[in-house]
Protein backbone atom coordinates (compact mmCIF):
# COMPACT_ATOMS: atom_id res chain seq x y z
CA UNK A 1 0.00 0.00 0.00
CA UNK A 2 1.66 3.51 -0.86
CA UNK A 3 0.93 6.56 0.95
CA UNK A 4 -1.36 8.00 -1.12
CA UNK A 5 -3.47 4.95 -0.57
CA UNK A 6 -2.71 5.46 3.43
CA UNK A 7 -3.69 8.73 3.48
CA UNK A 8 -7.32 7.59 1.73
CA UNK A 9 -8.05 5.24 5.17
CA UNK A 10 -6.58 7.48 7.40
CA UNK A 11 -10.23 8.72 8.81
CA UNK A 12 -10.44 5.05 10.26
CA UNK A 13 -7.83 5.80 12.96
CA UNK A 14 -9.80 8.04 15.42
CA UNK A 15 -13.86 8.33 16.25
CA UNK A 16 -15.57 11.32 14.52
CA UNK A 17 -17.44 11.52 18.13
CA UNK A 18 -14.08 11.89 20.09
CA UNK A 19 -11.56 15.07 19.61
CA UNK A 20 -8.08 14.45 20.48
CA UNK A 21 -7.72 15.72 23.59
CA UNK A 22 -10.41 12.65 24.37
CA UNK A 23 -13.61 15.01 25.28
CA UNK A 24 -16.51 14.62 23.12
CA UNK A 25 -17.17 16.52 19.78
CA UNK A 26 -20.90 17.62 19.50
CA UNK A 27 -22.53 16.94 16.25
CA UNK A 28 -25.62 18.84 14.94
CA UNK A 29 -27.42 17.16 12.56
CA UNK A 30 -28.75 19.39 9.34
CA UNK A 31 -32.84 19.04 9.52
CA UNK A 32 -33.51 16.84 6.54
CA UNK A 33 -35.69 17.61 3.72
CA UNK A 34 -37.19 16.06 0.76
CA UNK A 35 -39.36 13.75 -1.14
CA UNK A 36 -37.98 10.34 0.79
CA UNK A 37 -38.00 12.20 4.18
CA UNK A 38 -41.24 13.32 4.17
CA UNK A 39 -42.84 9.86 2.82
CA UNK A 40 -40.40 8.80 6.05
CA UNK A 41 -42.68 10.69 8.11
CA UNK A 42 -45.71 9.53 7.00
CA UNK A 43 -44.69 6.51 7.28
CA UNK A 44 -44.06 7.16 11.01
CA UNK A 45 -46.81 9.09 12.24
CA UNK A 46 -48.86 5.80 10.91
CA UNK A 47 -46.81 3.79 13.10
CA UNK A 48 -47.06 6.21 15.94
CA UNK A 49 -50.84 6.55 15.92
CA UNK A 50 -50.71 2.58 15.85
CA UNK A 51 -48.37 2.43 19.12
CA UNK A 52 -50.28 4.15 20.90
CA UNK A 53 -53.63 3.30 19.88
CA UNK A 54 -53.44 -0.42 19.84
CA UNK A 55 -54.34 -0.57 23.47
CA UNK A 56 -57.74 1.54 22.08
CA UNK A 57 -58.42 -1.07 19.47
CA UNK A 58 -60.38 -3.58 20.14
CA UNK A 59 -60.49 -7.62 18.63
CA UNK A 60 -62.63 -9.90 19.84
CA UNK A 61 -64.22 -7.93 22.91
CA UNK A 62 -60.45 -7.35 23.64
CA UNK A 63 -57.59 -4.74 23.10
CA UNK A 64 -55.40 -5.47 19.89
CA UNK A 65 -52.40 -5.39 22.60
CA UNK A 66 -52.18 -5.28 26.14
CA UNK A 67 -49.23 -5.83 28.48
CA UNK A 68 -50.45 -6.13 32.33
CA UNK A 69 -47.27 -7.37 34.38
CA UNK A 70 -48.97 -7.06 37.68
CA UNK A 71 -52.48 -8.80 36.84
CA UNK A 72 -50.38 -11.28 34.32
CA UNK A 73 -52.56 -10.55 31.91
CA UNK A 74 -51.33 -10.78 28.11
CA UNK A 75 -53.60 -9.58 25.14
CA UNK A 76 -51.95 -10.06 21.94
CA UNK A 77 -53.80 -9.54 18.58
CA UNK A 78 -56.87 -9.62 20.65
CA UNK A 79 -56.14 -13.34 22.33
CA UNK A 80 -55.92 -13.74 25.65
CA UNK A 81 -52.73 -15.49 27.03
CA UNK A 82 -52.15 -16.21 30.70
CA UNK A 83 -49.20 -17.73 33.30
CA UNK A 84 -50.03 -21.34 32.54
CA UNK A 85 -49.65 -19.97 28.80
CA UNK A 86 -46.38 -18.97 28.99
CA UNK A 87 -44.41 -21.44 26.73
CA UNK A 88 -46.80 -20.77 23.92
CA UNK A 89 -46.04 -16.81 24.74
CA UNK A 90 -41.67 -17.37 25.02
CA UNK A 91 -41.92 -19.61 21.41
CA UNK A 92 -43.53 -17.06 19.61
CA UNK A 93 -41.45 -13.85 21.24
CA UNK A 94 -38.25 -16.46 19.81
CA UNK A 95 -40.02 -16.57 16.46
CA UNK A 96 -40.51 -12.63 16.44
CA UNK A 97 -37.28 -11.92 17.58
CA UNK A 98 -35.44 -14.29 14.93
CA UNK A 99 -37.87 -12.86 12.41
CA UNK A 100 -36.42 -9.03 13.16
CA UNK A 101 -33.12 -10.53 13.13
CA UNK A 102 -33.14 -12.38 9.58
CA UNK A 103 -35.46 -9.35 8.35
CA UNK A 104 -32.41 -6.91 9.14
CA UNK A 105 -29.70 -8.87 7.86
CA UNK A 106 -31.60 -8.64 4.57
CA UNK A 107 -33.77 -5.52 4.86
CA UNK A 108 -31.45 -3.69 7.38
CA UNK A 109 -31.27 -0.35 5.82
CA UNK A 110 -35.03 -0.17 5.60
CA UNK A 111 -36.09 -1.48 8.87
CA UNK A 112 -33.37 0.67 10.98
CA UNK A 113 -34.09 3.99 8.66
CA UNK A 114 -37.92 3.42 8.29
CA UNK A 115 -39.51 1.32 10.81
CA UNK A 116 -37.24 0.76 13.55
CA UNK A 117 -39.12 2.47 16.94
CA UNK A 118 -35.80 4.12 18.26
CA UNK A 119 -34.90 5.69 14.38
CA UNK A 120 -38.89 6.57 14.74
CA UNK A 121 -38.72 8.18 18.27
CA UNK A 122 -35.34 10.05 17.67
CA UNK A 123 -35.40 11.29 14.29
CA UNK A 124 -39.17 11.89 14.60
CA UNK A 125 -40.49 12.54 17.80
CA UNK A 126 -37.37 13.83 19.40
CA UNK A 127 -34.94 15.71 16.92
CA UNK A 128 -38.09 17.92 15.91
CA UNK A 129 -38.92 18.73 18.80
CA UNK A 130 -35.14 19.92 19.43
CA UNK A 131 -35.25 21.40 15.86
CA UNK A 132 -38.76 23.03 16.74
CA UNK A 133 -36.54 24.65 20.46
CA UNK A 134 -33.28 25.00 19.49
CA UNK A 135 -33.74 25.96 15.53
CA UNK A 136 -31.46 24.19 12.82
CA UNK A 137 -27.54 23.16 13.56
CA UNK A 138 -25.68 26.66 12.79
CA UNK A 139 -28.24 27.92 16.10
CA UNK A 140 -27.47 24.53 17.85
CA UNK A 141 -24.41 25.32 17.53
CA UNK A 142 -24.42 28.77 18.41
CA UNK A 143 -26.77 28.14 21.69
CA UNK A 144 -23.52 25.07 22.88
CA UNK A 145 -21.08 27.67 22.79
CA UNK A 146 -23.21 30.53 24.16
CA UNK A 147 -22.56 31.41 28.06
CA UNK A 148 -25.14 30.43 30.28
CA UNK A 149 -28.00 32.92 30.50
CA UNK A 150 -31.59 33.22 30.67
CA UNK A 151 -32.42 32.35 27.28
CA UNK A 152 -30.41 29.27 26.97
CA UNK A 153 -31.54 27.80 30.33
CA UNK A 154 -34.85 28.52 29.33
CA UNK A 155 -34.33 26.67 25.81
CA UNK A 156 -32.70 23.78 27.45
CA UNK A 157 -34.87 23.56 30.78
CA UNK A 158 -38.07 23.40 27.81
CA UNK A 159 -36.50 20.80 25.55
CA UNK A 160 -35.28 18.33 28.57
CA UNK A 161 -38.90 18.81 30.26
CA UNK A 162 -40.95 17.80 27.10
CA UNK A 163 -38.10 15.19 26.88
CA UNK A 164 -38.85 13.72 30.04
CA UNK A 165 -42.64 14.22 29.91
CA UNK A 166 -42.77 12.05 26.71
CA UNK A 167 -40.13 9.40 28.04
CA UNK A 168 -42.26 9.38 31.27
Amino acid sequence: MNEEENLDQSFRDSIGTIKKDGKRNWIFPKRPSGWYYNARTWVSVFLLAFLFGMPFIELNGQPFLLFNVFERKFIIFGLFFGPYDFHIFLLSFIALIIFVILFTAIYGRVFCGWVCPQTIFMELVFRKIEYLIDGDFREQRKLKSAPWDGKKIFKRGLKYSIFLLISY
